[in-house]
């Protein structure tokens, strides 16, 4: 396999170990490294999330990391020597070995939306009101602000899909009247702000089961994508030995699946990877292969959390490659349906340029 480039000067024992892994797995060597660079975060003093913007192989990432993890193999070098010819150039190390130019780097703060997919997709956080009007004039002020910061060629009339999240750090999860209210101010304020009737809204919710009136929803609403939020509806238990996070029934969330795409609405799910064996994966996660209509966001539990560390089902040595085999597993469990994933709608995903050993399409980031 001939896609590791070669390093300068001496390589790390961990970069060595990485290629190997590449190789045998039949991943390209960025892939390896934004799925590392996920999954252990950021060694140094850097504020608790970083956003990166990297080049890495000529093409250009964009990912939101952990930043102040002490045992990450990961760290930022800048060349601030006005004397060296690289002389402000930033690069991302492991272990000392460069494998990544980095573009732009900056504190990841909850912002009121931005924009993704070369500007075709807002994503926009909920303001902190019940009011209509004001849900109204904070989603149109959010959209205009966002117009401004895309492309020159784009704008509001560009945009083909507008993402909300229904969950609320303050409050928690939205009920789904909360849930309506909100979709329907937003569609209003992206009709007054020049977004087509086709543009599709997703959401992210936990609100909805299948005895929803998805159909009165999809009528009152247009274009809808329902992604039900796996992580909110785990639940955990302890014993003397481990903790475990159990799954809610793969069964009621398909079914859910199927009734909002019996009234036309396109389905997924969101699912962060490594709490469970492959094994429990697999037979979880095929009933809802059957009902999804969009590539779900499996999103790689990152190294350290605040959660406890028993909670990754994978030895700590062992977790790079626990998450290359979750890769292969996911390609296979969803091969019949024909779905590919959209890079741009994970930060913290498994695939960004290459799928089953072919190059994915874009827009990326």
């Amino acid at each position: 396999m001939d896609n590791i480039p070669e390093a300068e000067g001496p390589i790390s024992s961990t970069v060595r170990r990485w290629r190997r892994l590449a190789t045998r797995h039949n991943v390209e060597w960025s892939e390896l490294v934004l799925i590392a660079l996920n999954l252990y975060g950021l060694r140094g003093t850097n504020p608790e999330s970083l956003r990166l913007r990297l080049l890495a192989e000529d093409d250009e990432y964009l990912t939101v990391v952990q930043a102040n993890k002490t045992t990450s193999p990961f760290s930022l070098r800048a060349h601030v020597s006005p004397t060296s010819p690289q002389h402000g150039l930033r690069e991302l190390c492991v272990d000392g070995t460069t494998v990544a130019e980095i573009i732009d780097v900056e504190p990841s703060e909850t912002v009121r939306g931005y924009l993704r997919a070369n500007g075709t997709a807002a994503n926009l956080n909920p303001p902190q009101s019940n009011d209509y009007d004001q849900i109204v004039q904070h989603y149109r002020q959010t959209l205009r602000l966002l117009a401004h910061e895309a492309p020159e060629s784009d704008g509001p009339e560009y945009i083909k899909e507008v993402a909300f999240n229904a969950h609320d750090d303050a409050h928690g999860d939205m009920d789904s009247a909360e849930v309506v209210l909100h979709l329907t101010a937003l569609r209003e304020a992206m009709t007054s702000e020049d977004v087509p009737n086709s543009a599709t809204i997703s959401v992210l919710t936990t609100a909805f089961d299948s005895d929803s009136d998805f159909q009165g929803i999809r009528q009152k609403l247009g274009p809808l994508l329902l992604l039900v939020d796996v992580d909110n509806r785990m639940t955990s238990y302890h014993s003397e030995i481990d903790v475990e996070t159990a799954l809610p029934e793969a069964e009621t969330l398909a079914k859910t699946l199927k009734a909002a795409s019996d009234a036309n609405i396109e389905t997924s799910f969101t699912l962060t990877v490594g709490h469970q064996s492959l094994n429990v994966i697999k037979d979880w996660i095929l009933p809802l292969a059957e009902q999804t209509t969009v590539w779900p966001s499996l999103t790689i539990h990152p190294a350290e959390t605040a959660s406890d560390e028993s909670q990754h089902v994978a030895a700590p040595d062992e977790r790079l490659d626990f998450f290359l085999e979750a890769r292969k597993l996911f390609e296979q469990i969803f091969a019949p349906t024909g779905l590919k994933p959209e890079p741009w709608r994970c930060y913290r995903g498994l695939w960004y340029r290459q799928f089953a050993g072919e190059p994915l399409e874009g827009p990326y980031v």
